[in-house]
């Protein structure tokens, strides 16, 4: 029967995979999967000797109509990546949005995944997250993407490369702050898993005197932003449009179009424009 399987695997501990995802695994014609070397290790620990498929960011083009054929044909594919769940900062929407529009099913396997695993072990008593995955790995783009999430009042996850921890973390510093408090997860589920709270200057210094080594996966939890932080961050928001707008349109009709853009007082807001003209 032509159905897309999308099967969390495990993140670490080969162990963290569902009875569910191995008689999967086992039944499908093709595994379709993001290193194909990492998928032969995990079938077989578990004796599953499927036929592997390379899929991954550089061959989506070539792939996908492969895979959409066979499933035309009738067999069934299961999608892996090398550590949890597919479609979460791994490939996959390509031949998962071909599979909807020829109306192939499409089935998640539930299981492991890197953000909820650390989700479920932070201090910061979260109701509320935003998923960031990787952010860009050019410093200017980074630090521009941060400055655009950083004021959200929900914790947000971000997942980072071990070469790029430390220069990330001194970023979080110029956007956020010292103060603020983050979660540094490490090798989760592994040997060496490390999990680590503190405020973003003490996580600095942790990386710093090696207590937490450029070593591994990452997973880093920013909390989210104070009341104050928020309101600094829309004010900021605010200067930049009255600096841009000042000089084509009147002080009170700028005003006018930044109430209807922010949740700042007006009387404020009229005191922040009041610096451009």
């Amino acid at each position: 029967m032509a159905i897309l399987y999308i099967v969390a695997t495990p993140i670490g501990n080969l162990k963290d995979i569902t009875l569910r995802a191995l008689e999967t695994l086992a039944k499908v014609d093709i595994v379709a999967a993001e290193d194909t070397r990492v998928a032969q290790k995990l079938l077989g620990v578990h004796a599953i000797t499927t036929t592997v498929l390379s899929y991954h960011q550089h061959n989506t083009e070539k792939r996908d109509p492969e895979l959409l054929s066979a499933l035309q044909q009738g067999k069934s594919i299961a999608l892996i990546t090398d550590a949890g769940t597919p479609l979460v900062s791994d490939p996959g929407h390509s031949i998962v949005s071909l599979c909807r529009q020829n109306h192939i099913d499409v089935v998640p396997i539930p299981g492991a995944c890197a953000a909820v695993t650390a989700l479920c072990v932070n201090d910061f008593n979260i109701t509320r997250y935003f998923f960031e995955g990787f952010l860009p790995s050019k410093q200017s783009a980074r630090i521009q993407r941060l400055q655009e999430v950083y004021s959200y009042p929900q914790a947000i996850i971000f997942y980072e490369a071990k070469h790029r921890i430390q220069a990330m973390l001194q970023d979080l510093q110029t956007v956020c702050g010292s103060e603020r408090r983050i979660m540094v997860a490490r090798e989760l589920t592994k040997i060496h898993e490390q999990i680590v709270s503190g405020s973003i200057v003490e996580m600095i210094k942790h990386f710093a005197e090696s207590s937490i080594p450029c070593k591994g996966e990452f997973v880093v939890i920013l909390e989210g932003a104070s009341k104050d932080a928020q309101t600094d961050a829309e004010v900021e928001k605010m200067r930049h449009l009255f600096e841009q707008l000042a000089a084509v349109m009147s002080h009170k009709d700028v005003v006018m179009l930044a109430c209807e853009l922010s949740d700042l007082p007006k009387n404020a807001l009229y005191e922040i424009a009041s610096e451009y003209y």
